[in-house]
């Protein structure tokens, strides 16, 4: 069935090509919906089981059953990332910030300007960088493997970032160094495996949810422009016919 011209033009105004987040209504909406969204995904776990190898010289190898508590937070930033871009992702995350530190504690473990010295705000320091290394590979390219990119390089500096500051924190004898290979076992062996897959997941699909989402994040063209550009067309349409 063909599609009347008019009615093409007016639906390929709504259908998102690549171009940057606008700053409109609609985009501080759907900001404030990420912002809700991230704070979800902060308190949410999902238990998972997978088997488990262990080597020991009396036993051998050995299976066995291990329990993951996994919280969804860098799948759901990544998806962030894709939806909001670099900059309107970063003002998002920056407003959580503020609020887990003055506000109200949505971090995880608490809130508070001491939760600096928590081991968990590395991970949030790699939040930063990986809205920026994401964002920027997102900004130069929409393709389907520009997408998994940054989504695998969104996780590798999260998680980056956070091991590093555990070493910072032992450095200044906030945490005891024997803690910091414990809390990268629990914290990164055991999940970055589930955090690559589910944001791989998750950049793979955003591209159909952002397309929902960029109806109401597009700026409108005012009745007003739309008509003088109208007469802009007739009047070059008659000057050729002169």
């Amino acid at each position: 069935m063909m599609i009347n011209k008019r009615y093409k033009d007016i639906f390929n105004q709504y259908i998102y090509k690549g171009e940057p987040t606008p700053l409109t209504i609609g985009t501080l909406v759907v900001c404030a919906l990420c912002f809700l969204l991230l704070i979800i995904a902060t308190f949410t776990q999902i238990t998972i089981t997978h088997p488990w190898f262990k080597f020991s010289s009396d036993e051998g190898l050995t299976t066995y059953t291990k329990l993951i508590l996994y919280t969804p937070q860098i799948p759901i930033m990544m998806f962030i990332i894709y939806i909001l871009g670099k900059y309107y992702s970063l003002i998002m995350f920056t407003l959580y910030l503020m609020v887990g530190f003055f506000i109200w504690p949505i971090f995880v473990f608490g809130g508070g300007l001491e939760y600096i010295q928590n081991y968990l705000f590395g991970y949030f320091i790699g939040f930063v960088f990986a809205i920026f290394i994401s964002g920027t590979v997102l900004h130069l390219s929409n393709s389907f493997k520009s997408r998994l990119l940054a989504g695998l390089l969104g996780v590798i500096s999260i998680h980056l970032c956070g091991f590093i500051y555990c070493i910072i924190l032992a450095l200044f004898k906030v945490i005891d160094f024997n803690l910091i290979f414990p809390i990268a076992n629990v914290v990164t062996v055991n999940k970055i495996i589930y955090d690559i897959i589910f944001s791989l997941i998750i950049m793979a699909i955003s591209p159909y949810i952002k397309d929902v989402l960029w109806i109401c994040m597009k700026p409108k063209t005012s009745s007003r422009k739309k008509l003088k550009n109208s007469r802009k067309r007739n009047q070059i349409i008659s000057d050729d016919i002169d």
